[in-house]
């Protein structure tokens, strides 16, 4: 047997003209076993008797060939899921096996086979997950005896690192490592058939000046030769991953066939358990070479956002779950809602997560893109958002006003001169404008119409001694439900209806109430309303229902607002104690001794899902309980007059 490694006549670029082998393309993905069309016909000229020399070795063959266990990994037969077939009207198509692609010659007997590469380079991975790339005879089916004589080179990842290796195999044995190669390394090997059962493996890194000749025994029928990138199978537990090889180039292409015209060559792919192609084999060329490159799995992204539902600026996650017939994807999604971006998981596993609180308000749709990795190709999910504006208008008794979260500033009366200062606001039910009320009665509208006033009823104020005058001073003021109209409320009960706002009746109406009114509150089916009075009673006009009422506490009731469908309401006393009834949450009152005597609470105002509110007090300091988020306060700011009245969504 040849002790140095010898080049025999490569397939010539004339020979693969003539014979066909250039007519066609691989398919891009496996065709049906009706539908493939990959065999070529090849004729080899004669072997020439020239033989040219490998460099001297240093260091002569490989240092430490071993035996590997059959725990590692090794090759196995092709697992075709589309057979090859003949070649048919010259065209090319690629056959489909599940864990080998390259060329693949059939038809007769073979008693050599030649090829170079380049080792392939795998990123380190902590999935396992592993390449072969080799040349050889027989295929390990049954019409081949199950043998396979085969040499090439070895890519494993796991564990965050890459292992390079040279080896050969006489299948069903298990593989011999001959020694570490790296990646890029050129390699050239064949393997020859001497005679009868005598065979001759060569495999030579040429970069490194390693490699030499090995003799063995193999009794296969030599019915098959190919040039082969496969996923290696472990004989036990979990099975490897196709690793992502980039690309891999067979060169110097040389088969000698017993009958050359009865020999045929097919292309294969290898697909997954989905039919997809994940390592596709291109034509051979003139050269004669042809390409095998890796293809990254394809990927569904599904993506969530909790809660879907949210008040701007709060908080939201959104998770991504990557799924894959491959490795377990890693890589990042990154959420965009339009052109606004929010924030980019880490995925693991196939899934990570993130927070944004900058989800616009509104109705959204939310993209997570997928980045893929080194297996997994790109994807994307969507999903639906609603996210609620809030905010909230604080106001001092000297008309000022002053805004938080998305409410808007349309306008204020903190450079007028008064004749009553200002005991209350409202704002239009879409919230782009509001109403302030004086305690004459008087009304100033910012961005909103103006329905009418006290004043243009031509009555003067509580105590003013003119006739016509109030018998007790407006204390606040609400909204109708559609915002055509408000109604006003006088301490003593008295309530005032202007615009759409229906009249249902008042405290002097019913002979009197126990004490002062402080807030009216209309229901939601715009046919009644509350009157809420200091000493913790609540009286009903029209259709409003009644829900509870704290009576006397230790501090004064001052305010009250509520719930969005008006099944309930919200009452606050000047202690910052909160007294729900009805469908109105308990979500807290403000710390006892932080507010109360001279720095009252004075307003609650509710977010627009009910699922919060927000207590205010005289010197400007604002409580958040529920979803109310805190978007902010006067504390420590100088205030022209104290804050009387706040409202909000």
């Amino acid at each position: 047997m040849p002790q140095s490694f010898r080049w025999w006549r490569w397939l010539g670029a004339l020979t693969l003209v003539a014979v066909g082998l250039l007519a066609g393309v691989s398919a891009a993905g496996a065709q049906s076993a009706n539908g493939v069309q990959g065999a070529a016909a090849v004729s080899i000229l004669p072997r020439s008797s020239d033989a040219v020399s490998a460099p001297t070795l240093s260091g002569g063959g490989w240092a430490h060939p071993h035996s590997v266990s059959s725990a590692q990994l090794h090759t196995e037969p092709p697992q075709f899921v589309t057979p090859p077939r003949p070649h048919v009207g010259g065209v090319q198509n690629a056959a489909a096996s599940l864990n080998w692609s390259g060329q693949y010659a059939t038809g007769t007997t073979f008693s050599e086979i030649q090829g170079e590469w380049k080792v392939p380079t795998v990123q380190p991975t902590q999935a396992t997950e592993a390449s072969g790339t080799w040349i050889g005879i027989d295929d390990g089916s049954g019409s081949s005896d199950g043998d396979i004589i085969q040499t090439g080179t070895g890519q494993l990842a796991q564990g965050g690192s890459t292992e390079y290796y040279a080896w050969y195999e006489l299948y069903p044995a298990p593989p011999v490592i001959l020694g570490q190669v790296a990646p890029g390394d050129q390699m050239e090997a064949e393997i020859v058939q001497s005679s009868g059962t005598a065979w001759t493996i060569e495999i030579v890194d040429v970069t490194e000046s390693v490699g030499g000749p090995i003799d063995v025994t193999y009794s296969g029928p030599a019915t098959t030769g190919e040039w082969i990138e496969e996923v290696p199978t472990a004989a036990s537990g979990p099975q490897p991953y196709l690793a992502n090889f980039g690309s891999v180039t067979f060169t110097g292409l040389g088969i000698t066939p017993a009958d050359p015209s009865a020999a045929v060559i097919t292309p294969l792919d290898i697909v997954d358990g989905d039919g997809n192609v994940i390592s596709s084999t291109g034509a051979i060329t003139p050269a004669p070479a042809f390409t095998i490159t890796y293809v990254p799995e394809p990927t569904t992204t599904v993506i969530s956002a909790g809660p879907a539902q949210s008040a701007a600026g709060q908080a939201v996650t959104y998770s991504a779950t990557v799924q894959s017939p491959g490795p377990p994807p890693t890589g990042t999604v990154a959420f965009t809602d339009g052109g606004t971006a929010l924030c980019t998981a880490t995925i693991s596993n196939g899934a990570g997560s993130c927070s944004a609180t900058n989800t616009p308000v509104g109705n959204g749709t939310v993209t997570g893109q997928y980045s893929g990795d080194a297996n997994s190709g790109p994807s994307s999910g969507t999903t639906n958002v609603v996210v609620t504006p809030h905010g909230y208008w604080l106001v001092g008794s000297d008309g000022g006003i002053f805004t938080f979260g998305s409410a808007q500033f349309y306008g204020s009366t903190g450079s007028l001169s008064l004749q009553r200062p200002v005991v209350g606001i409202t704002p239009t039910a879409s919230a782009n404008g509001y109403w302030l009320v004086a305690s004459d009665g008087g009304i100033f509208s910012f961005d909103t119409g103006f329905y009418g006033s006290i004043p243009g009823l031509g009555l003067h104020p509580a105590g003013s001694g003119q006739p016509h005058s109030l018998n007790a001073p407006i204390v606040g003021m609400v909204p109708t439900a559609n915002g055509g109209g408000y109604f006003m409320v006088a301490s003593d009960g008295g309530v005032f209806s202007f615009g759409d706002a229906k009249f249902e009746g008042s405290c002097p109406g019913i002979g009197g109430c126990a004490g002062k009114a402080v807030a009216v509150a209309p229901d939601a089916s715009g046919n009644g309303y509350w009157v809420v009075t200091s000493t913790g009673n609540i009286y009903t006009f029209g259709d409003a229902a009644y829900f509870g009422a704290p009576g006397p506490q230790s501090s004064a009731i001052t305010s009250m607002v509520r719930t969005p469908n008006g099944q309930g309401y919200w009452i606050l006393d000047a202690d910052g104690q909160v007294f729900p009834y009805g469908n109105a949450a308990g979500l807290g009152s403000v710390a006892p001794n932080t507010t109360g005597g001279l720095n009252p609470a004075t307003a609650i105002a509710a977010t627009s899902d009910g699922g919060g509110y927000w207590v205010a007090s005289a010197s400007g300091a604002v409580y958040n309980f529920g979803d109310a988020p805190n978007d902010g306060s006067m504390l420590g700011t100088h205030l022209n007059g104290a804050i009387i009245a706040a409202t909000g969504f």
